[in-house]
């Protein structure tokens, strides 16, 4: 999920108490996510949204009158804690830590916002709630197998299909890069063909190698199946059944319905996310230094491409003891 371009939540807003009436919670939650939408991707800008609904909701008092109390409540109420709303009905299930940290995260902005425009004095109701401490996790990526049974579904299903399942695992673009995606962001030359990521996480735009096979598969889809498009245009759309959404731009829940049509009946839920896992896993173990997968993934820092580095040595070390103990350990 991307975050908020640094720096966003220190616009100069004069403090002022503001005159007359102050608009209730719902109304200037709903005024600050309209003002903000353009700074965060579309999966943190609904969690923004649930988050701040969720709390006008259940918050007893106006914001003026907001207390670090009532906010440690709430987002005590999210790690599974009994809580319900004034009417006694339990309106929302427990987070994970990242849910919950997303959420303070959206609280505390929006009490930055306030505060900038005179409903909230210093400090801050969140300015001593501290973030929930997150477990050590290391990426999941998908099976080999399953990565084959899935491009050669893929591609006998459609160029469209196979374009969208290999520009995730063969240019690990996150699920909104890839949805994000214009015509003319895919750039041919004869020096080898490019993917201008515009939309990345932070704000940070890259460009990424695209393969000649991948290359000829675009151009194969573009001229047999996208039909006539303008280069501003989504490079993929929705093919809905339904009528009011076929043409628009392609939604993550179609893309997420598309990689679980591709994955059954295998167990658990995959996820579009997991092929970005799978490029740097895969680069990782054909010898591509980490710092070059950095750049390709577009990550800010070296330790969040070191966790590839780590799945990677785990299961070396886990096929070598293999080999010990099936050749026997005394």
């Amino acid at each position: 999920m991307r975050e908020p371009r640094s720096g966003w939540a220190q616009e100069t807003h004069p403090q002022s108490q503001p005159t007359g009436p102050v608009p209730s919670l719902s109304h200037l939650a709903a005024q600050f996510l309209q003002e903000r939408q353009r700074d965060l991707a579309p999966a943190s800008r609904r969690t923004y949204r649930i988050a701040l609904e969720q709390f006008a909701k259940t918050c007893p008092v106006p914001l003026p009158q907001v207390q670090p109390a009532h906010v440690q409540s709430f987002l005590n109420s999210l790690k599974g804690r009994p809580f319900r709303n004034r009417s006694g009905q339990r309106i929302h299930p427990p987070a994970s830590p990242a849910t919950y940290n997303l959420k303070r995260l959206a609280l505390q902005q929006f009490f930055e916002w306030a505060s900038q425009r005179g409903y909230l004095q210093d400090p801050l109701p969140t300015q001593a709630i501290r973030p929930a401490r997150l477990p050590a996790r290391l990426p999941r990526d998908l099976d080999r197998l399953l990565l084959q049974r899935v491009l050669q579904r893929a591609q006998n299903h459609s160029l469209r299909y196979a374009a969208l399942i290999r520009l995730m695992l063969e240019c690990g673009l996150r699920a909104q890069e890839l949805l994000d995606l214009t015509v003319q962001d895919f750039q041919i030359s004869p020096e080898g063909s490019l993917l201008e990521v515009r939309c990345g996480k932070g704000s940070k735009p890259r460009a990424v190698a695209v393969g000649d096979p991948l290359s000829e598969l675009l151009q194969q889809y573009l001229s047999r199946e996208r039909g006539p498009c303008a280069p501003t245009d989504p490079l993929f759309v929705s093919q809905s059944r339904c009528l009011a959404y076929r043409g628009r731009p392609l939604t993550y829940d179609g893309l997420r319905h598309i990689v679980l049509k591709l994955t059954e009946p295998e167990p658990g839920h995959q996820t579009p996310h997991q092929f970005r896992h799978s490029f740097a896993t895969l680069l990782l173990d054909r010898g591509v230094a980490p710092e070059h997968i950095q750049h390709l993934l577009g990550h800010t820092t070296a330790a969040m491409t070191m966790r590839y580095t780590q799945r990677a040595n785990l299961r070396a070390a886990i096929a070598r003891s293999r080999e010990i103990l099936n050749q026997g350990l005394v």
